[in-house]
């Protein structure tokens, strides 16, 4: 059971590295909900309110900067903060992901500390914007 009443969605193909990010993010208090595919993640985050996305670059069917952007041009979706989990560490990438949106970017491997980090200062700059 989580300490927190925030739910975080996290986009990663990968299912040993979605449950990683999955076992960090609760360890730190918030439940989380996995999905593989990006279709599903954006039909998720409609459905389900999550308060935050964690969002892996190279996925197999839309590219997470495509849905970051799809995310951020959504009235519905556009509150919902995004934090890219990537293995990407090139300039660009990193750029491409603030310009549509994403409110921090963490290089894989990334450690509990940093993503607690990330996750908090996003969410409380979020609830002070609102």
């Amino acid at each position: 059971m989580s300490t927190n009443q925030s739910t975080i969605l996290i986009l990663e193909d990968d299912s040993m590295m979605a449950d990683t990010l999955a076992s960090m993010v609760e360890l730190i208090g918030y439940d989380t909900i996995v999905f593989h595919r990006s279709q599903d993640a954006l039909d998720g985050l409609a459905k389900t309110k999550a308060n935050l996305l964690l969002l892996d670059l190279n996925l197999p069917d839309l590219s997470g900067l495509e849905v970051c952007r799809r995310v951020k041009d959504d009235p519905e979706l556009k509150t919902i903060p995004v934090i890219v989990v990537s293995a990407e560490s090139n300039p660009f990438s990193i750029r491409r992901a603030t310009e549509l949106g994403a409110a921090q970017y963490l290089i894989k491997p990334v450690g509990l500390d940093d993503l607690e980090t990330a996750i908090l200062q996003t969410l409380s700059e979020q609830t002070a914007t609102q």
